[in-house]
């Protein structure tokens, strides 16, 4: 073999070599971008995950209370109000004052005509029927949170809109509706009760579906307190 042979056998092994090298650097190059773009990405699904779990950062905590339409609210946790109670609140308590007292006079009834255990069932069904329809009519029904309002206004508006009646940024994942007669959007709006003088939505439709329900057992409990009230007269008079 020639010295020019030898010579262009070794600068084709040694172009081989260096294109297989480059292929395994751009390889692991790939590989390492690859998993940069995993971690980022796992850290995009931990904020959102934050997010969505409500983990407030102290500047969340400062902003300024909010005006929820018609609503008046108090008791706040993290700028989010517990209570809210609604522009015809006035309605509602002459509503409850109302229920309070058709529920005494019926006890009252059952407790001097009825057996002992028809008058402790009566009297905890009772408290249980307030208290469901008290709770319904104070709880935060599911207004705009402090921290949409923060990441609107801080060039995060991805998930989130405004309203143009209330001006209150709501998420738009979320399934959001003004109310008219609030003037206030509120999250998973169902329906305006007229019986609690506010709306129902996410945080308490559970709760105004268990007051719907024990209103109508306490009444089938009535009828049936009624009739054992009867009964119970009739066995003393024959007595």
């Amino acid at each position: 073999m020639s010295q020019f042979e030898e010579s262009t056998n070794l600068e084709v092994n040694n172009n081989t070599t260096l294109e297989t090298s480059k292929l395994k650097d751009n390889n692991n190059n790939n590989k390492s971008f690859n998993l940069i773009d995993r971690i980022n990405q796992f850290l995009v699904k931990i904020k959102l995950k934050e997010e969505d779990e409500e983990i407030y950062t102290p500047e969340i905590l400062n902003v300024p209370k909010l005006k929820y339409g018609k609503y008046y609210t108090f008791c706040y946790i993290n700028n989010d109000p517990i209570f809210a109670i609604g522009p015809d609140f006035l309605y509602f308590i002459v509503l409850f004052i109302i229920n309070v007292s058709f529920d005494i006079f019926i006890l009252f009834l059952i407790w001097n005509n009825s057996y002992y255990i028809i008058k402790i069932i009566g009297l905890i069904m009772t408290i249980i029927q307030l208290l469901s329809y008290l709770i319904t009519s104070i709880i935060n029904p599911g207004l705009p949170k402090a921290k949409y309002q923060y990441y609107a206004t801080h060039s995060h508006k991805g998930n989130y809109k405004q309203c143009i009646n209330c001006n209150l940024w709501i998420n738009s994942k979320k399934y959001n509706q003004h109310c008219e007669e609030c003037d206030c959007c509120v999250e998973g709006y169902d329906h305006h009760c007229p019986w609690t003088s506010k709306c129902v939505g996410s945080k308490n439709i559970y709760l105004f579906f268990f007051m719907v329900g024990c209103i109508f057992v306490l009444i089938a409990y009535y009828f049936f307190s009624m009739i054992m009230m009867t009964v119970y007269i009739n066995n003393n008079v024959k007595k």
